[in-house]
């Protein structure tokens, strides 16, 4: 059992220095990015234990771009200066060097369909952003791509007529999706409701990852995405104050 991990720390932003390396696995992240989200729901199904280092997105660390080339979250540091980085390929690292509860698929096809499941979530994400930052640029053909997406998830559900989508447990194309459900499921758009009838066995799954022991010791509270959601509208978000309302 890792030990119990804080991600509800300090944001570095321009001026603070870098911590200093301890040996540990660091990931590199930003509390309430969905992208960097994939790599700590990694980490927290095999029990990794790591640290966490949060960044300031709007505030950027010096250091940081010798963190991560492209400056973004997630960036994960295997040994001090040695880091790798981007969403999708941190899970790949760390599934293949911890072997323990292994989440990408074995087998080529269903791995590749996986993989075709992720991509097929993208109008998901395209149309969570307009919400968050911009309802009034949302068009009809992206609330149907959004419903298309939603089509097409819950067709697989039905078709591999297991409790998630990689089997008994989650697995990597489960929480490659998750972060942007949970949002969508936590902070009121109208634009992205989901209806209980027509996605009822959608919305089943997703009942059953947020119980996902991985998933719900990282969950943000609802009043809390609220308040991001209501800050990016407004004056722009702190994601040090944010974490104040856990």
């Amino acid at each position: 059992m890792a030990a119990k991990i804080n991600f509800n720390t300090k944001h570095f932003g321009k001026g603070d220095p870098l911590p200093p390396y301890n040996g540990k696995l660091r990931v590199y992240n930003m509390r309430f990015c969905p992208y960097a989200q994939r790599a700590i729901l990694a980490l927290n199904a095999k029990q990794v234990d790591y640290e966490v280092v949060n960044i300031d997105l709007s505030n950027k660390p010096e250091w940081f771009f010798s963190k991560s080339g492209f400056g973004k979250v997630p960036s994960i540091e295997i040994q001090e200066d040695v880091c790798i980085y981007e969403s999708l390929v941190t899970v790949e690292y760390i599934d293949e060097v911890y072997p323990q509860r292994p989440l990408i698929s074995k087998d080529p096809v269903r791995k590749a369909f996986d993989k075709i499941i992720i991509e097929a979530m993208a109008p998901v994400q395209v149309l969570y952003y307009k919400a968050l930052k911009a309802p009034e640029t949302i068009t009809e053909d992206a609330t149907a791509a959004y419903y298309k997406a939603l089509d097409f998830l819950q067709d697989q559900l039905k078709s591999r007529g297991t409790q998630f989508l990689a089997g008994s447990e989650p697995g990597y194309v489960d929480y490659m999706i998750w972060p942007f459900f949970e949002r969508i499921l936590l902070i009121d758009f109208e634009s992205m409701t989901i209806d209980s009838e027509k996605y009822k066995l959608l919305l089943e799954y997703l009942g059953r990852m947020f119980k996902d022991p991985a998933v719900s010791q990282y969950l943000v509270p609802k009043k809390v995405y609220d308040k991001f959601a209501e800050d990016i509208r407004s004056t722009g978000y702190s994601p040090d104050e944010l974490i104040q309302h856990f």
